[in-house]
């Protein structure tokens, strides 16, 4: 794997963006009109970058660039993007500003612009988080959480914490009335004075009238006043779509965050049970599922046990095929880190490579499937299942890739070879739609 300083970076990373800005909206661009799927690229991870996007109908041959083309989405140094049913819209947030814009596909690199809102005006925070729930409806939330103490000032109580939801009406594009700011939540019995507390919440699947949301869990330490990864997984439940009555259910079945990053932690499948990523940062990687709102203390699937690298994986989520059969991103965590960008502030950022790992949840078995070396898909947020087919860019950061895809019914670990995906210094593919 190729490294750039921080000054290649930011030069490389800065010409990209203006042969691309100066594209957005052109309809006059010699370029395939395609509509069938849309990709989206975001070049650097550092601080200067962009979010791009363009679509194209056929990924089984060809080249797939960014250069001179594609709409730029956004500048933020990350997005948070969703598409409708229909692939006709597309919404966005900007992480840590707070706006989620509403974007009408044309076909090609060409996108218009039809609706934004500043959602973090409502729940009182530019922090929030967004996830769609179904075709007209996606969930803005936030959690603050923080330790309080006796008068004394010394001995530690529990951690206060508060909830701000909101349903954001995608046809409107305005929060509904149902939006909650600041409603404090406890945990069940004694874990909050023993130091237990959600950190974080994202990745909410709506099942029989509750929303489930996936939760960082943490134990905070008051001889040292710092918090440790809990002995334990959680998941926030409200009720739908009033977004009353918050509850949490917990497990010690395995332990870890369920909100995942980017890519998505929890599913219903076709009998009504929630499918949920555990991942914990000692290497252990888990799906649980919840039954009838509380976990199900029969099942779970080890992804580090299974490949037989005990705890030596991690990994953000994955995508549910149907049937009991995942696809699942994986950092292989058993090979050195090596960097692989830079962050906001110029600090190198590192990364083992990162594999691809069908699943079959009925069977528990798992196949590694035969990806490029030095991966990185940290940042990757979307594939395709269409007509029995995973589909998922892979390429080194700044190297040529191609379009993979794998046939959801076969255990073969081979995936066929389409388009060839172009990038440069600190740029990389984060979702395919």
């Amino acid at each position: 794997m190729s490294f750039f300083s921080k000054k290649t970076l930011l030069a490389l990373t800065a010409a990209f963006t203006l042969a691309s800005c100066d594209r957005n909206g052109d309809e006059n661009i010699n370029e395939d009109n395609g509509k069938e799927f849309q990709l989206a690229f975001s070049s650097g991870s550092g601080s200067i970058t962009g979010v791009y996007m363009r679509g194209m109908d056929d990924l089984s041959q060809g080249t797939v660039s960014f250069d001179g083309k594609g709409y730029l989405l956004s500048e933020a140094r990350t997005s948070r993007i969703f598409h409708s049913d229909d692939k006709k819209y597309v919404y966005s947030l900007a992480y840590q500003v707070g706006t989620i814009g509403k974007w009408e596909f044309l076909g090609g690199s060409n996108y218009k612009k039809v609706g934004e809102i500043d959602a973090g005006i409502p729940l009182g925070n530019k922090g929030i988080r967004f996830y769609k729930l179904n075709n007209n409806e996606g969930s803005v939330h936030y959690i603050k959480s923080e330790p309080e103490y006796e008068p004394d000032g010394t001995t530690y109580k529990h951690h206060k914490m508060s909830l701000s939801l909101g349903i954001l009406d995608f046809n409107t594009m305005t929060v509904k009335p149902s939006v909650k700011k600041n409603i404090p939540f406890t945990l069940p019995g004694n874990l909050p004075s023993q130091g237990y507390h959600i950190t974080r919440i994202d990745a909410p699947v709506l099942s029989s009238g509750k929303l489930y949301y996936g939760a960082a869990v943490s134990k905070f330490d008051p001889t040292t006043g710092k918090n440790s990864e809990a002995d334990k997984a959680m998941t926030l439940v409200v009720d739908y779509p009033s977004l009353e009555n918050p509850t949490v259910v917990e497990t010690a079945l395995v332990k870890g965050s369920t909100n995942g990053y980017r890519t998505p932690t929890q599913y219903v499948t076709e009998s009504g049970e929630i499918i949920q990523l555990v991942n914990s940062r000692s290497g252990k990687t888990h799906i649980v599922k919840l039954v009838n709102g509380q976990y199900d203390a029969t099942y779970k699937f080890s992804l580090d046990e299974a490949l037989g690298r005990p705890g030596k994986t991690s990994s953000n989520g994955f995508f549910y095929a149907g049937n009991g059969i995942v696809f699942m991103p994986y950092e292989k965590k058993h090979i050195p880190a090596k960097q692989i960008g830079v962050d906001p502030q110029g600090n190198p950022t590192q990364s083992s490579p990162w594999g691809l790992a069908r699943i079959d949840l009925n069977s528990k078995t798992v196949v590694d499937l035969e990806v490029p070396d030095n991966l990185w898909l940290t940042q990757w947020q979307t594939s395709v299942i269409k007509n029995g087919k995973f589909y998922i860019a892979l390429a080194p950061v700044g190297q040529q890739g191609h379009i993979y895809t794998y046939d959801v019914h076969s255990t073969s670990a081979v995936g066929t070879k389409g388009a060839a995906t172009v990038s440069g210094a600190d740029q990389y593919f984060i979702g395919l739609y």
